[in-house]
């Protein structure tokens, strides 16, 4: 009788780990080595399986060629390919119906030298 509430018990307990799992903003290389990134940033591999990190309250993204690139905010893919970053930390990045960037406190082209590699 307890077996199977057992096994329910046990699918409810993963299915509550899988979102915290995502939410500490972890990678696996292209090594399968797992690393977590440092708090209030944000990790992307790039083309090659190698992680990115951007800074505190920044968002790593892939450009349109696979590279790495980040902004000291959250970053958006304009229709042409472009990536637009907000200039302020923790800054929002959205699209508007013209598919063009808009951020808070404006936005600037996101960058490959703002991207730290993460290491353990």
């Amino acid at each position: 009788m307890n077996h199977p509430l057992s096994y329910l018990c046990s699918i409810l307990l993963l299915g509550l780990a899988l979102p915290l799992a995502a939410e500490a903003r972890c990678v696996t290389t292209r090594y399968g080595e797992t690393l977590c990134a440092p708090a209030e940033s944000r990790c992307v591999n790039d083309r090659y399986g190698d992680p990115h990190c951007s800074g505190s309250g920044g968002d790593a993204v892939l450009d349109r060629y696979g590279a790495a690139v980040c902004g000291v905010g959250r970053c958006v893919m304009e229709r042409d390919g472009n990536v637009m970053c907000s200039t302020e930390p923790r800054g929002s990045a959205a699209l508007d119906r013209y598919s063009q960037a808009v951020c808070t406190g404006g936005c600037e082209p996101a960058q490959a030298s703002r991207c730290k590699p993460l290491t353990k």
